[in-house]
């Protein structure tokens, strides 16, 4: 879904126990302003906190730091700047085991160690030939070593055994880090020290807090303040967090900042409140304040026209063939005789909008005195109702023809900019504006997902007879086949299946993995019997999971079975409690959608919800999560990021709000959740 609204989303990354202090004072009085400030200027603030975005069960199948570098680089794709910050005291942190070790590393490793030792990491590594190149995954810890306590023994075994090995080997210092570094420092390598190409540089936009505590005990008394083993000092850590700070101060300069903090009564005491919290306000505020004036345009037109963009280039990222209906299209744009609109109709998840998306893009290529204009109807707010819709269209063709749509609403007739006959009429005399040198084509994608309000869908508004010089291309679901009469029909056939395997191939090789023989057979086999590209797109990310030693693995043969198989994963992920109760708030609102705030503030306001999340909550936090207002926007931005390759954002009255694009979803999850037999879930 493309993005509407600007969201700065800001990870906080630092060790948990000994920064309670500060996390409550960002989250009770910094927080709160940035999001005000944001919302009065046309943009939200997002903070990250991962206190209360591990589960329990993501901690016993080894996924937590994954999860955590995962939301980091979410956070520097949503947000180029600012997306991180940084708070360090004295305490070093967990320093978990590689979650992952390629295989030539791993051999190298195992020709370093005995044979005990070669066996101890064979219970707990496993070859998956899947990944390219191939690599050792780390196994979850199960029930036998649900107590940390009981795994930490053998994390520390496992711990042990590696380091020995790799400081024998001649590894590249990147290499060694996923070995010998705690998780807060992986997090502030990925995010401040050595970020991905292609970011912003963290100097610009990231902020480092670094408290110098007086008075703090250098024994066990200061457990969970400082790293101890065994109730002694741990000299590597202390070692590895001087290095880390100094790292930091040399890269950030000013923007790694000191605060003092007194011991007392075994706790942690900031020397100046107040001063620590305007630090970082004031910090992230000017680089916000910087970011909209730069990036929010007041350009209405504009910023449609690139959310649309955005949505076409995502949709033709893996696009192949589906040659024949192209080639129709681009002969009904180079026939001069013909004065219909040509209708692309099909299956829902057949493919339309990828088609509708790789048509433009051919055009754009090949027509450059062309003006086209097209819509994705339904992926921006303004785009799902038709009277927004056809203002915005006719905005830009008024505009590239240096016109005003007053002045084609004629004197006295304003309020017709306002009204659904008033602009089908505007439309009407926009698409007129088209001549031999500047001709005009209009593609509208997904008439379907037009809102009900006007009677949209009836299609009284679209052209039968168009102007010369101009063309409509537009696609729709079956249902509305009988609405398009009038039109060139084409209906768009189902998906080849060596299309579909090129296009697989494409998915997969973007992500670097593969599957073995008959899990790739598994995954052809079952898409040839609905031939849809969003079984093949949901296939897709059943199966991107898979390893090669898994010796169970099944798909469903329909798209209502591997929705179901989508949602057991979400469910698995993020607790079966939390989905069901999202999915049934998010389906039973008057438009089968609703706003994210709204979404955020309703479960806190529903107590049996709201008691399972406390449950889930470590018990450490659950007295910092008294008298908040919304669930912490890691727990919904975690599940609705999963989800949102099938989410768009809607008009409801003047609201943007969150629903499903594909009408396939819809059914399924409300059959799934009882919504249409048990009113008590709505």
């Amino acid at each position: 879904m493309p993005q509407q609204t600007k969201i700065f989303r800001v990870f906080v990354s630092s060790t948990f126990t000994d920064m309670k202090a500060e996390r409550r004072l960002l989250q009770r009085n910094v927080f709160p302003r940035l999001e005000k400030f944001c919302e009065q200027n046309g943009a939200k603030f997002q903070a990250v906190d991962l206190r209360w975005g591990v589960s329990e069960e993501s901690q016993l199948n080894q996924k937590t730091l994954d999860i955590c570098l995962n939301e980091i680089a979410r956070c520097q794709r949503i947000t180029p700047k600012p997306n991180f910050i940084v708070l360090l005291g004295d305490r070093y942190g967990w320093q978990p085991l590689p979650t992952k070790i390629p295989a030539e590393e791993m051999k190298e490793i195992q020709s370093k160690i005995k044979q005990e030792e070669k066996k101890l990491i064979g219970e707990w590594y496993r070859l998956d030939e899947n990944a390219i190149p191939a690599e050792y995954v780390l196994q979850p810890r199960g029930e036998k070593y649900a107590a940390y306590s009981d795994w930490e023994k053998v994390e520390k075994s496992i711990r042990t055994i590696l380091r020995n090995a790799v400081s024998s080997l001649n590894l590249s210092d990147q290499k060694q880090v996923k070995y010998r570094s705690s998780a807060t420092h992986q997090e502030i390598m990925r995010g401040a020290l050595h970020p991905p190409e292609g970011t912003e540089k963290p100097e610009e936009h990231v902020l480092a807090m670094i408290r110098n505590t007086a008075g703090q005990p250098r024994d066990k008394w200061a457990e969970g303040f400082i790293d101890l083993i065994d109730g002694e000092p741990d000299t590597y850590s202390k070692e590895q967090l001087l290095d880390l700070k100094a790292e930091l101060k040399k890269k950030l300069g000013n923007s790694c900042m000191t605060y003092s903090a007194n011991w007392k009564d075994g706790q942690i005491e900031l020397e100046d409140a107040k001063a620590f919290e305007s630090k970082v306000y004031n910090f992230l505020e000017e680089i916000i304040k910087r970011q909209i004036e730069a990036i929010i345009s007041p350009d209405e037109i504009d910023r449609e026209v690139k959310l649309h963009g955005e949505f076409r280039e995502k949709l033709t990222e893996h696009f192949q063939g589906r040659r024949e209906t192209l080639n129709k299209i681009s002969s009904y744009l180079d026939n001069d005789s013909e004065n219909r609109p040509l209708s692309i109709v099909g299956e829902a998840g057949s493919g339309k909008s990828s088609v509708m998306a790789r048509a433009i893009e051919n055009h754009l290529k090949e027509k450059s005195n062309t003006f086209v204009v097209y819509r994705f109807i339904g992926t921006t707010s303004s785009s799902s109702h038709i009277v927004s819709l056809l203002q915005s269209v006719c905005l830009e063709i008024a505009r590239a023809f240096n016109r005003t749509l007053e002045s084609l609403a004629e004197e006295g007739r304003e309020k017709s900019l306002y009204e659904m006959t008033g602009m089908t009429e505007i439309f009407k005399k926009c698409l007129a504006l088209a001549t031999e040198q500047k001709p005009i084509v209009l593609f509208l994608d997904a008439l379907d997902q037009l809102s009900e309000a006007d009677n949209a869908r009836a299609l009284y508004w679209l052209p039968r007879e168009l102007p010369e010089h101009s063309k409509l291309i537009v696609s729709s679901l079956l249902d509305l086949q009988a609405n398009l009469s009038g039109t060139i029909l084409e209906k768009l056939p189902l998906l080849a299946e060596p299309e579909a395997q090129q296009i697989l191939d494409q998915w997969f090789q973007s992500i670097h993995r593969k599957l073995t023989g008959s899990q790739y057979q598994e995954v052809l086999q079952k898409f040839s019997r609905t031939g849809l590209p969003i079984y093949l797109k949901l296939a897709f990310e059943r199966t991107k999971y898979w390893h090669s030693y898994d010796t169970e693995y099944r798909l469903h043969d329909d798209v209502k079975g591997i929705i179901n198989d989508f949602m057991d994963s979400l469910e698995e992920e993020h607790g079966r409690e939390f989905v069901e109760y999202v999915i049934c708030y998010l389906l039973s609102g008057r438009y089968q959608g609703l706003a994210e705030n709204e979404i955020l503030e309703i479960l806190v306001f529903d107590k049996e919800h709201w008691k399972l999340f406390l449950k889930r909550t470590h018990p450490e936090h659950r007295s910092e999560l008294k008298g908040v207002t919304k669930i912490p926007i890691v727990v919904w931005s975690r599940l609705y990021l999963d989800l949102e390759p099938y989410l768009t954002e809607r008009d409801a009255d003047g609201v943007p709000i969150i629903t499903f694009f594909h009408r396939q979803f819809i059914e399924v999850l409300r059959k799934r959740y009882d919504l249409d037999k048990d009113e008590s879930k709505i």
